[in-house]
């Protein structure tokens, strides 16, 4: 039974005032579900692409991290205009949907087929994906400019939860009708989840521009140059980071080992997808609610070592036993547990950190590395895949060390003031 103050929490976020970030928080919901790669590694597959290359189009998002590092270039040559930049990105990327429903469409017409299909949806799944990670990034000190310190920690982790119920509400019917449906009109049946998340691309940009204005944020080139100045306890949790995100590029996407390995369908792939993003709602709602006070250091520790598990239990997802599909549901829901917690818990451990328009310089920075880091594990991991079953114990097995060593890490790092805000970061000026 949840306790009362989480439950007055949430009363506070379902205030009036905080109206269009729960329009915001559904409508990424459903972007984020709908046209992400719970439906698009499944899709890709189904239009042929190879289980190497479909491990492959993991790392194309990852770009969008590393383009996070123009961002500060881009704010000074716009005047500041966090907004305009926010939402010219999100314009082009958010509804998304429609161009993979479209892509659905031509290739079961079949005016379009084998690579050329695939070299489409990687080309659309880059420009969507890069541009979207930048505007939800942006969205992050936008949120930071316009809501009070104690507004910000009650809403940005609540819309996170929101988000991911709405995704998992979704998910579950569509697994299913997708696989009812995808026996007698075959690849055509992806463009309805894809569809759906295009029209709620559109809603989100509707209220982006609603959305209070955050001035004009301007960095410093005191900020741009911070690397030299900043404190222990950032070098240390970046440090971490890079080594956790280079333990989630080994880890080879669920959808594919599921779908190509252990031979489950795409809509049972998809179900375990869900099941893992009501386990990240759950998580959401219990961390955001801890966050205010608890230790994000520790919280952070903890989601590597969760994760450590996670990333073993797969190798004893043998294909053809009927234990395998357990051992993968309770990897995706250990997974998403670790996952929701660490990334609020860095999210707030990083704005903890730095106050001011350097935010935008570390949290780019912060990006551009554990982006990077990914990106190497993964063009190891879609190299490997290749060779079956026992390539993807050995990069399970390298992931799960990878987060051990992290977890390790972390407890030489915690800090003794974790509820502190140093002040060594915050140069900069902000006009409202």
């Amino acid at each position: 039974m949840l306790s009362a103050p989480p439950l007055d929490d949430w009363r506070r976020f379902s205030d009036r005032r905080f109206r269009l970030y729960h329009y915001l928080a559904l409508s990424q919901g459903v972007v984020g579900v709908l046209a992400g790669f719970d439906v698009l590694i499944p899709f890709a597959l189904a239009i042929g692409c190879p289980p190497p290359i479909a491990v492959l189009l993991g790392v194309l998002p990852l770009v969008g991290g590393m383009a996070q590092m123009l961002v500060p270039r881009l704010l000074d040559r716009t005047h500041g205009n966090l907004r305009g930049l926010t939402i010219l990105f999100a314009a082009i990327a958010e509804p998304r949907g429609f161009w993979f429903a479209a892509l659905a469409a031509l290739v079961w017409s079949g005016l379009i087929s084998g690579i050329l299909a695939v070299v489409l949806l990687a080309a659309m799944i880059a420009l969507g994906s890069v541009l979207s990670a930048v505007a939800g990034a942006n969205l992050l000190s936008w949120h930071s400019a316009v809501l009070a310190e104690e507004d910000r920690r009650l809403v940005v982790p609540r819309m996170m939860a929101v988000s991911l119920a709405i995704g998992a509400l979704l998910l579950l019917p569509m697994a299913a009708l997708l696989d009812l449906l995808s026996h007698s009109i075959g690849v055509l049946a992806y463009a309805l989840p894809l569809a759906v998340s295009g029209t709620l691309g559109l809603v989100e940009i509707a209220v982006l521009a609603r959305l209070r204005h955050p001035g004009h944020v301007i960095v410093p080139p005191a900020a741009l140059a911070a690397d030299a100045r900043t404190t222990v306890e950032l070098n240390g949790f970046l440090r971490v980071s890079v080594l956790n995100a280079l333990g989630m590029g080994f880890a080879p996407t669920m959808s594919v080992y599921a779908i190509s390995v252990v031979g489950l369908s795409a809509g049972f792939s998809m179900m375990i997808g869900s099941i893992g993003t009501l386990t990240q709602v759950a998580t959401a709602a219990l961390v955001g609610s801890r966050l205010a006070h608890a230790s994000t250091d520790r919280l952070l520790r903890n989601s590597y070592a969760l994760r450590a598990v996670a990333m073993a239990l797969p190798i004893l997802a043998w294909p053809g036993t009927l234990t395998a599909p357990l051992f993968l549901i309770a990897s995706a829901m250990l997974a998403a547990t670790g996952y929701a917690q660490g990334m609020l818990a860095a999210n707030e451990r990083l704005f903890r950190l730095i106050r001011g328009p350097a935010v935008v310089r570390q949290h780019a920075r912060y990006l551009g590395q554990t982006s990077g880091a990914m990106s190497i594990g993964q063009l190891v991991g879609a190299a490997a895949v290749s060779l079956g079953y026992p390539a993807f114990v050995l990069l399970y097995a390298v992931s799960s060390g990878l987060r051990v060593v992290a977890y390790r890490e972390a407890g030489r790092t915690v800090s003794e003031a974790d509820a502190a805000v140093p002040s060594a970061l915050a140069d900069g000026t902000a006009s409202a």
